[in-house]
């Protein structure tokens, strides 16, 4: 039964290499963070640099009124730190579309998560219906040692009868109590003849099922790398793939979220749309 087990052997199973990698982070799921901050968050008016008048943000008036208007109307900005450059008109609108952009790449990229969690479950499901099928190949490698065994007990029981056989002959024994032993000799030679066919026929029958079933196992075996494989590729590339939208998320915050911008410059950009 060698067959057997260098067959099994040759379809051992390999386990999942890698666990799905969790979410986006939950800022990264929800959506890059609004550009805009609260009024409370909205820094004081600028002061001009001496001897330079203020840069008007809006059509203001020259009265004192509407100049401060107009300044406190440019300082409607972002969450950024006061001080912090402005967001050109240009700029801003490349925030605008980036986060756009990344809310759909996000919500795609979370969607693509439950299937990859459904079919590692699946995938689960039939390693262990194989480990099942190992199982009885085991329990089949089991008859055939026991097969085994009677093949040795049968080989001890040949060896018996033939030093005895050679002890009568070399005895040159007669007459009636001879003779009995001479019929018992060849009535358990006869015997042996045919458990020794049914061992044969016995050890074929298991050598063709041994060779089926194994070869059964292997073909589910193999096919079930094949897939883990394909799995952890899909998933690593799923991970890749997560692991650089939270990297442009970050840089998002940075360059766009954490800077201030002009509402004037925000309102003109969404009618452009």
């Amino acid at each position: 039964m060698k067959k057997t087990t260098a067959a099994c052997t040759a379809g051992m199973l390999i386990a999942l290499c890698a666990s799905l990698p969790l979410a986006v982070q939950a800022q990264t799921a929800a959506g890059p963070p609004a550009v805009k901050a609260s009024a409370a968050a909205k820094p004081a008016p600028a002061k001009p640099a001496a001897g330079k008048p203020p840069a008007k943000a809006t059509a203001a008036t020259s009265s004192n009124t509407s100049a401060n208007s107009a300044a406190a109307k440019s300082n409607a900005l972002g969450s950024g730190a006061a001080g912090s450059a402005l967001l050109t008109r240009d700029e801003l609108r490349t925030c605008l579309k980036q986060e756009e952009s990344m809310r759909t790449r996000i919500a795609d990229q979370e969607a693509q998560r439950e299937p990859l969690s459904a079919e590692k479950a699946v995938i689960g499901v039939e390693q262990q219906a194989v480990r099942d099928e190992r199982a009885k190949i085991d329990d089949f490698r089991k008859v055939a040692d026991e097969l085994g065994v009677r093949f040795k007990a049968y080989g001890t029981r040949v060896e018996a009868l033939n030093a005895r056989v050679a002890e009568f002959n070399a005895s040159k024994k007669s007459g009636a109590p001879a003779e009995r032993q001479r019929v018992e000799m060849n009535t358990e030679q006869a015997a042996l003849v045919a458990d020794r066919a049914t061992l044969e026929d016995e050890r074929t029958r298991l050598s063709t099922q041994s060779e089926e079933i194994v070869r059964a196992f292997n073909t589910k075996a193999n096919a079930l790398d094949a897939r883990v494989t394909d799995w952890n590729e899909r998933n690593a590339k799923w991970g890749d793939r997560s692991s650089a939208l939270e990297s442009e998320r970050k840089s998002w915050i940075t360059g766009c979220s954490d800077r201030r911008y002009r509402e004037d410059d925000e309102t003109a950009i969404r009618k452009e749309k």
